[in-house]
């Protein structure tokens, strides 16, 4: 692996631009982030990033919606997008001598798309069907509900995909304004990762880039912190099994006390050996899936339990979870298992930077949400770092506020879930 201190490049209009260089490949990844996704949004507008998203690939002032399509797919290259609550981020990957070649594809259809109404149109059923389908999907419910029964009525709270009534009003007008408002230079990081120089990438920026951005036409909101208070949402439905998820007031995206609660998570739901899965599943029979993972956001964040149940499970599925908790908090987490989950997540990293596309994600999205670079060696040291002392700390800090919010979906239980906490 190879890494290079000068990999950044900020542009006076604000635009930003990430470079790891990986000679010993012949492939690459480039992701064009924007700063803007369904926290930015209000009631009325939730859904108009997914929305513009799925648009920017329906055809330019050139090229139809199979001429973009086939224009990467002659190049042998893989084209997608992707819409987050925070940011969204159209991406390439391609071998590297096609790497001009995309990379003005992806701009064009970034900056000149056409947005005609038969398209929006179509597009707009498309996305309803979306939206049916995860209707269908009860971790996806699951999901979304935890979500409103942690912020409620904040942006966070908000589905990505947006509601139906939203979906079927958006217009060209919408969808033009939300373009001239977020896809802006301020608002936007340019990542590359694999076999292309800082030089080389900055090259093409100010061919394909820097000749059609302009400035905000509005002044970019800041995210705001939610106070958690504890709150239980229900959503009946006849599924064969049921969902679960608790959450518990965390840690903001990049926080000091990240690569803790990360450790914290491995160790205690994050794999085959942590012990949520070996007692609840291994042990109890209990559940198919259980897990835990942090959810950060640039001011807000959870630590999360999930569970994949049988309803008539409900009662001693989430009581057991409860009592391991308890003993964490009694007893805290042995020496080996945090040496083993330091193994793990380090071991993670480094897999993972054998994939330019994971490369050109991870520094996207820390350029984009928090205006730093990512250096795998300093992640690596951080973990090194970790103590037990440390892992307390983060274990009295996420479980002892008595806030739980928690979110059921599936058959009714039976039982009223908030008096098992």
């Amino acid at each position: 692996m190879r890494y290079f201190m000068e990999k950044v490049i900020h542009y006076s209009n604000g635009l930003k631009l990430i470079v790891e260089n990986i000679p010993s490949l012949r492939s690459l990844s480039c992701g064009i982030w924007a700063g803007v996704g369904s926290a930015k949004e209000n009631e009325r507008t939730n859904g108009l990033s997914h929305f513009t998203e799925h648009m920017v690939f329906k055809g330019t002032d050139k090229l139809s919606a199979f001429e973009i399509a086939d224009a990467f797919e002659k190049a042998g290259a893989a084209i997608n997008a992707f819409t987050s609550k925070e940011c969204t981020c159209y991406y390439f990957k391609s071998i590297d001598e096609y790497a001009e070649k995309c990379f003005s594809l992806l701009s064009h259809i970034f900056f000149d798309s056409v947005f005609q109404d038969v398209e929006l149109d179509k597009e707009r059923n498309v996305i309803l069907e979306e939206i049916n389908m995860t209707q269908d999907e009860p971790e996806d419910i699951c999901y979304d509900l935890l979500a409103n029964a942690v912020y409620g009525e904040h942006a966070l709270g908000q589905t990505i995909l947006g509601t139906k009534e939203n979906v079927k009003r958006f217009d060209q007008k919408e969808v033009k304004e939300f373009i001239s408002n977020f896809y802006c230079p301020q608002n936007m990081v340019i990542s590359f990762a694999g076999n292309i120089t800082l030089a080389d990438a900055d090259k093409l920026v100010k061919k394909y880039i820097l000749t059609k951005t302009q400035h905000c036409g509005i002044s970019q909101p800041l995210m705001t912190a939610h106070k958690i208070t504890s709150c239980h949402k229900e959503h009946y439905k006849d599924f064969e099994q049921a969902n679960i998820a608790l959450s518990f007031p965390s840690f903001e995206f990049n926080s000091k006390y990240s690569v803790s609660a990360g450790l914290l998570s491995a160790v205690f739901g994050g794999s085959m050996s942590s012990r949520l899965f070996q007692q609840i599943r291994e042990q109890m029979g209990l559940a198919y899936s259980v897990y835990s993972a942090p959810s950060t956001y640039q001011k807000n964040g959870t630590f999360n339990i999930v569970l994949n149940i049988s309803p008539q499970n409900t009662e001693k599925a989430v009581s057991a979870t409860m009592c391991e908790i308890k003993k964490l908090c009694e007893k805290g987490i042995k020496k080996d298992e945090l040496e083993r989950a330091k193994t793990g997540l380090k071991t993670a990293l480094i897999f993972g930077q054998e994939n330019v596309q994971t490369i050109m994600s991870t520094n996207g999205k820390l350029l984009m949400l928090a205006n730093e670079v990512y250096d795998i060696n300093k992640k690596i040291e951080e973990i090194n770092k970790v103590t037990k002392k440390d892992i307390d700390e983060v274990i009295e800090k996420i479980f002892n506020s008595n806030i739980i919010c928690s979110a059921y979906v599936g058959k009714d239980p039976k039982v009223k879930i908030e008096s098992l906490f």
